[in-house]
């Protein structure tokens, strides 16, 4: 059987004698972090998330993910011209991405305004030359255990979503220029309006009219932002 991101991080966690809370403490991350994380098979931590943990457990997020580091892939027979471009490391990136402000991922509070920049953050290997990435930090707790408050996204506004994937809408409440962002999972389109389901509590719904939709933008997974 495949191991999974879970897997791996219940080696690390046994190799350094860490328990699930006390590596998440370490991390700088809430203590239910980990746990929830190593509960749900399918759950896949942001980027944020995945760096820190992934620091404190001693591997690469590569690791985290796949299982392997670049000096480990096995070489092929492919020939290569000289003057191939190489992956930039992470840490060569260059931080002008845009953070916009927060994303509501909270049943309870809304969402909240985009506030203009407020801050930039280094851009991930994968999304080298790609235009208009802007960056968002998550509020509230309903998207967990996929984002954690705190959380940092990555979204493309000019990859178009599909049902199931993760998405920003950006809503306009009376003042257009009072732009706000709510964080879910597309699950319907039509009937008037967007339909955006939480993960907590699970089957949890909400629903934007379409007349109050600015944009639709997909938030980037770990996947994308890596290149794996």
């Amino acid at each position: 059987m495949k191991k999974t991101l879970q897997d791996r991080a219940r080696e690390r966690l046994a190799a350094l004698g860490l328990s699930p809370s006390g590596a998440s403490e370490k991390a700088g991350l809430s203590r239910e972090t980990l746990p929830k994380l190593l509960k749900n098979p399918d759950a896949m931590p942001g980027a944020r998330t995945l760096s820190k943990l992934a620091g404190v457990l001693g591997v690469t997020e590569q690791w985290l993910l796949t299982g392997t580091d670049a000096k480990d892939a096995v070489p092929t027979l492919e020939v290569r011209p000289a003057t191939a471009p190489v992956a930039p490391s992470r840490t060569s990136m260059p931080a002008d991405i845009e953070v916009l402000g927060t994303a509501a991922g909270s049943l309870l509070s809304g969402a909240f305004q985009i506030e203009g920049v407020i801050d930039y953050v280094r851009r991930p290997p994968a999304l080298s030359g790609a235009r208009d990435i802007y960056a968002l930090y998550i509020e509230g707790s309903s998207m967990e255990p996929r984002y954690f408050p705190g959380d940092l996204v990555y979204v493309n506004p000019h990859k178009p979503p599909r049902i199931g994937d993760v998405v920003i809408v950006q809503e306009i409440n009376g003042d257009p220029h009072a732009i706000t962002a709510s964080i879910g999972v597309l699950r319907r389109r039509g009937g008037g309006a967007i339909v955006l389901s939480k993960h907590n509590p699970p089957d949890s719904e909400i629903s934007i009219p379409h007349e109050r939709v600015a944009a639709i933008h997909k938030v980037l997974t770990v996947n994308e932002l890596y290149g794996v």
